[in-house]
Formats: structure tokens, sequence, C-alpha cells
């Protein structure tokens, strides 16, 4: 895609449209939504529906009937209103898919474009890149793009990580005075023991974002979730997820997981799930058996 344009200055039009393909967990799906943002060469859109980076779609614009093959440049896999935002770059117009109006010709911003951390999800090597592809509100966490890895030889999936600044504190002997008490004091001024369970859930925890895929059974059905992690460790796996899953539940796990590739599944068992305060989503951890991650 030639990339003139850049989506962080588009403003949003919400045009109808109709999208086609392939969901994350390879089902056809065929579904009405809304553009959020429109140029010549690439879309914003929201869809109910995961999508595969580089997978292609077929979108119609339902007011002027005509359509295109659009490629899955990016996803951001956090969703609103249980909607997810997806940036697509056109392949091959059918003909004028938008109306003169409803294209913005936006301004090349040049080596004045700001720069963000991103993280490859196959060797995680970090990089600062411009990503002229998506607008502000979809870089946040849960942002996944499709880039070329110079370590990996291949275009992988590289997530939006959020650079937080260091704080450095002061010590007692250096400032004579003494450390302000923190959250784990007690009355007294006498520093509350150590939650022994919370410092075992830290160690060997890596913050890793990948996809995995698990696979349950319900009801004596084969079902399926997939969904991104945030940490791993050598025997587990912490992830997001908007299934509830239940502590004992046992399943099998791809990690990471590619539709592309061939893995075999290993099996796990759910240790705990978290509540996430105004969100539809859960944090699951679950336990691998040992040396699972490697043999996936």
């Amino acid at each position: 895609m030639e990339r003139r344009y850049w989506m962080a200055g588009v403003p949003e039009i919400n045009i109808p449209i109709r999208v086609r393909g392939l969901s994350l967990e390879e089902r056809y799906f065929d579904e009405q939504s809304l553009t959020t943002r429109v140029t010549r060469d690439f879309i914003v859109i929201r869809l109910s529906k995961q999508v595969d980076l580089e997978n292609e779609v077929h979108v119609t614009n339902l007011q002027t009937q005509i359509g295109g093959i659009y490629q899955v440049s990016w996803i951001n896999t956090q969703s609103e209103a249980e909607l997810y935002t997806i940036g697509l770059e056109l392949l091959d117009p059918e003909g004028d898919i938008w109306e003169p109006g409803s294209i913005y010709e936006g301004v090349d911003l040049g080596d004045d474009a700001p720069t963000f951390l991103l993280e490859c999800r196959r060797c995680s090597r970090h990089i600062h890149s411009a990503v002229p592809e998506a607008d502000d509100g979809s870089l946040r966490e849960g942002f996944v793009i499709a880039r070329p890895c110079e370590n990996c030889k291949a275009t992988t999936g590289w997530v939006y990580l959020v650079e937080k600044p260091v704080v450095v504190e002061a010590r007692a002997c250096d400032t004579g005075e003494a450390p302000a008490a923190g959250p784990e004091a007690v009355a007294g001024g006498t520093a509350a023991p150590p939650d022994p369970l919370r410092d075992q859930r830290q160690k060997g925890r890596a913050p890793i974002h990948l996809t995995i895929k698990i696979i349950r059974t319900k009801y004596g059905l084969p079902t399926y979730d997939v969904c991104q992690t945030i940490n791993v460790s050598r025997t587990g796996v912490y992830f997001i997820t908007e299934q509830g899953y239940e502590v004992g539940e046992t399943l099998k796990v791809i990690v990471p997981y590619h539709p592309d590739s061939l893995a075999i599944p290993v099996p796990a068992r759910v240790v705990r799930q978290d509540e996430r305060p105004g969100s539809y989503e859960k944090g699951v951890a679950i336990q691998l058996t040992p040396g699972a991650i490697g043999k996936a």
C-alpha cells in the first residue's frame, strides 16, 4: 500500500457496509456494519467477528452497491461494545466504491509522524515505528498489525506496547528521610507481610502477547476460543477472553497459534479466573503440561 495519507488525521464517517469473509475461527460470516474512517486506499471498520491478519474480505458500500477486496492490515483484539476495530487495505476495487464527498484527502506527515513501540509476537523483537494505517483511538492495548520482521524473515503480527515512564525512588540514605508508607503498610507503621500467592504468580512470568487457541468440550461438542495472552511462564499462560471458564476445567491449548501452522494441542487445566470490572472480558490462568509451550 502506498501510504499517502495518515489515518490519525482522517475524520470519522459512518457509512453502512456489508462485509463477507472468514473469521479467526475460519468460519464464513456475512455481516452488515459501518465504517469509521475512509480514504481511497484504506478504511477502518468495526465488526463483531475477529479476523486474522492478512486475510482478505469483501466489503460492499451499501449506498453505492459497489465493493472490492480488502486485506486485513491490523485489528484491535480488545472489543468495545462487542465490536472489534479493524484496518483494511484496498487490494482490488470493483469500481468507485466511495462517493467523492466521503473520501478524505489527508496530508502525509512524512518524517514528522510520531513513532510507537511495537513487539513481534513471534520473536519478541522491539522496534519504534510510525503506524500510518491506524487512527489514534485504535492505538492502545490489544492493537496488532502485520509487519515484516527481520529476525523472523517473514511478515508477522506486531503488538502495540504502552511505554511506561521509569520512576526512580530516592533511597532513605540519600535523602535522610524515611520512605513513605506504601499501600501495604498497616497501623503502627509496620509493613504488612508480602502476599505469597501474589509473589508466586509474578515469578517467571514474561509479558508476552501471543495468539492462543483453546479447545474445550461442552455438551459433548468441541468449542474453540481464540484470544491473546497477557503473560506466559514455563508451565502456565494467562489470557483475556469473553468466555466463562470454571476452575478445574480441563482443556487443550495451542500456543502460539496461527491458522496456517500445524501444532499439536497440549492438555491444560484452569486454575484461576479473574473478573475485569467494567468489561465483559475475564482473565483466565491455565496450567500447562511441563514443556508445553516449547512443544506447541
